[in-house]
């Protein structure tokens, strides 16, 4: 009686690992990321000017080129972007943070700067986020901003404020989706 009692329950076992070994594996919830990877995603291009100084980087006033490309990272859970800004390179990190319910990143550059924040998916083809950070001489900063979407997708107006030593700086970029 022993014998058979062991013999179902490795039986059982058997079965239950080779059903667990048939189902399909987990599907990723689906979270804002998703729309806000659908407008980020591609290779962008902008040249545009300096809002404030930006110790490393530029001045205000001066003018700038950028290029960067967005591209899904760890099976679509993140979203990484990389480029050049100015004379430097750049690279930043999107997620969905589960336990605050948003959509974090964080960013930073070869001159030192560095910053974190959170952005939004707003009603159409329109993100927002708030930032804060710090330049590599310590002095910090914050800012937030709206970009738009135009041309079906291809066209991204940034619109909004960089304050820095309680200087309020207003800043209108207008990238170019060159590839997605």
């Amino acid at each position: 009686m022993k014998r058979i009692t062991i013999i179902l329950g490795l039986a059982a076992f058997l079965v239950a690992v080779g059903l667990q070994a048939q189902s399909p594996a987990p599907q990723q919830a689906v979270t804002p990321l998703k729309d806000i990877g659908d407008l980020l995603v591609g290779r962008w291009t902008a040249e545009s000017t300096f809002a404030a100084d930006f110790p490393g980087l530029g001045k205000k006033g001066d003018k700038f080129t950028t290029t960067f490309t967005c591209r899904w990272v760890a099976g679509q859970a993140a979203i990484q972007c990389e480029g050049v800004l100015n004379k430097g390179t750049s690279a930043a990190f999107y997620w969905w943070n589960a336990a605050s319910k948003q959509v974090k990143y964080v960013g930073m550059d070869s001159s030192g700067r560095c910053r974190e924040g959170t952005i939004t998916k707003q009603q159409g083809a329109k993100i927002a986020w708030e930032m804060a950070g710090s330049f590599v001489n310590g002095q910090r900063f914050e800012g937030k901003g709206e970009a738009t979407f135009q041309d079906n997708g291809n066209t991204r107006i940034e619109a909004g404020t960089v304050t820095v030593n309680g200087v309020r700086n207003e800043y209108r970029d207008t990238y170019k989706r060159v590839a997605k």
